[in-house]
């Protein structure tokens, strides 16, 4: 009895059963499956959804009618086509390119400014671009390309001295003298200089190397608050050099009430309060203790009217600049 067929015929069985295994094997393990696609299309302020089984973008824009142009482009939202995926049409619009100082419209396509100079500019050129690289492209726009370029100089620049101020408790709160003057010094400074189309649009120094050092300025300031007057020892917060002048209790309105609703006399004095506030105690060198107490027409500003007893001593004492100190309470 002839066996050999019926063997055959199983042998080609199991070949066929190994096949199919081995093409599903490779297919679940590429992820090659026949799933459809559900893909978003934006073009021409059309958002459409499509279900696909096609693998390229170009065949799912086209399922979906979409027609590029041949300076149109697009973009997708993810590396690859996948279920999920944006698809994002970019048609091509004129736009004024000025680069190296040529000016030239052009169709792009591109979405961004950024890809735009990558495509139009030489590979080695350093540019900076107007507007920036992460605009959109639009109708119409102006895109200005400079080449970036950088040079390095050495330049003298001047070291300013400082001051350095000493107290002097011998000296009146208020004043200082320069003991010491101050002189600048030099350096040499390395600058890099950017700049965009041979203009400069900014420097950097990178190091210095100083030549002659600056020398301080030295200034006494004075400290002490105390002055003596006719009725001892007072302590003062402030110095005001004024403009002074003399009046009469009888001046103004004649019945020497001041501003403050008390008797004018000698010690009165009328001020600006935007200057020195009413109520405040002061000594005059040559005048006295003093009280603000009056306002008057024409004292604005650094001008201070003294109260005398008579018409010869105002005339005397005539207009003059007088030391005022503000004494503390």
């Amino acid at each position: 009895m002839n066996n050999t067929q019926p063997r055959k015929s199983r042998f080609t069985s199991k070949m066929l059963v190994a096949t199919l295994g081995l093409f599903l094997t490779v297919m679940l393990a590429t992820g090659f499956v026949w799933t459809p696609k559900e893909v978003q299309i934006v073009a021409d302020g059309n958002n459409v959804v499509v279900s696909t089984l096609k693998r390229k973008p170009v065949q799912v824009l086209e399922q979906a009618g979409v027609v590029l142009g041949p300076l149109d482009e697009y973009r997708l939202s993810t590396p690859k086509l996948t279920n999920g995926t944006v698809i994002t049409v970019h048609r091509a619009v004129p736009v004024n390119v000025i680069y190296k100082g040529q000016a030239k419209t052009m169709m792009t396509g591109k979405p961004t400014v950024g890809e735009l100079v990558a495509a139009v500019k030489q590979p080695e050129d350093l540019v900076k671009v107007e507007p920036g690289e992460n605009s959109k492209i639009e109708n119409g726009m102006t895109i200005t390309i400079m080449s970036l370029t950088e040079q390095i100089v050495e330049r003298e620049i001047v070291e300013p001295f400082t001051v350095i101020n000493q107290p002097d408790p011998n000296m009146e709160k208020g004043n200082s003298q320069v003991a010491e003057y101050g002189k600048n010094g030099t350096k040499i400074a390395k600058i890099k200089i950017k700049l965009a189309d041979g203009q400069q649009i900014s420097e950097e120094i990178i190091s210095e190397n100083l030549i002659t050092p600056a020398v301080p300025q030295i200034v006494r300031v004075g400290t002490r608050d105390v002055i003596d007057t006719s009725r001892g020892t007072s302590r003062f917060q402030a110095v005001h050099y004024m403009e002074a002048t003399a009046y009469l209790p009888s001046d103004g309105n004649g019945q020497g009430i001041t501003a403050t609703g008390t008797r004018a006399g000698y010690g009165t004095v009328a001020v600006d309060p935007r200057v020195i506030p009413l109520g405040t105690r002061l000594y005059i060198p040559g005048y006295g203790t003093a009280l603000a107490a009056d306002t008057g027409g024409a004292i604005k500003g650094n001008i201070i009217d003294l109260c005398m007893e008579d018409y010869g001593e105002a005339m005397r004492f005539g207009r003059r600049t007088v030391k005022v100190y503000v004494l503390a309470e």
